[in-house]
């Protein structure tokens, strides 16, 4: 019976997830336009974001192995969308927080790497990794913002918000790790390979 139950509310729970994803999604986008528009309209912001992206990252690519660079990214991108996916413990203001801030810094960088290099530089920086790590990063924010909801009707209604995480923390581990685990894979062997032919 209990397993029944579990089915069930996973079942419920992968429903809403979708529903979800299409919104956060929405919401990167959103905050994704603003970055870009505000590094276009002050050209120093989004330069001061991607000289703190190569500080922090690009010489990282530069001078470690491929399946170590794999590795970090992996954890890096993991440590994110678990912050994303907890952070709907503070009613999804934490995970809102997250998401708007890397919409807005990555369209501030992509206009700069647009600017300077061209589009075809910016797709073969996004889209390789991208097309796995962005639903990954949706995925987990739209976890996130079930779970607070989840502390919300707990607060409100008696709900049992730790029963309902558990569905949402299996689906994390199922869909949200693999995706993750690919585009760092992605990232490390192929989006490199990629830059490196249109620089020749």
């Amino acid at each position: 019976m209990d397993d029944i139950i579990q089915d069930r509310d996973q079942a419920k729970a992968s429903r809403a997830v979708g529903k979800n994803i299409v919104i956060c999604a929405g919401i990167f986008l959103f905050f994704f336009i603003i970055g870009f528009l505000a590094s276009g309209a002050n050209p120093s912001l989004g330069a001061e974001l991607l000289e703190l992206f190569r500080e922090m990252v690009a010489s990282q690519i530069l001078t470690d192995s491929p399946p170590l660079l794999a590795a970090q990214i992996f954890v890096n991108n993991l440590e994110i969308c678990v912050i994303l996916f907890i952070g709907g413990v503070t009613l999804g203001v934490l995970t809102l927080l997250i998401l708007a801030l890397n919409g807005i810094t990555i369209g501030a960088i992509l206009e700069v790497i647009g600017r300077e290099e061209g589009t075809a530089m910016v797709l073969a920086a996004i889209i390789p990794h991208g097309i796995f790590e962005l639903p990954a990063v949706f995925a987990s924010a739209g976890l996130g913002f079930l779970l607070g909801r989840a502390v919300l009707d707990e607060w409100q209604h008696g709900g049992d918000a730790a029963r309902a995480a558990c569905p949402l923390g299996r689906l994390f581990l199922l869909y949200v790790m693999p995706f993750i685990a690919v585009a760092a894979c992605i990232e490390a062997f192929i989006t490199p390979a990629v830059i490196q032919m249109l620089t020749l």
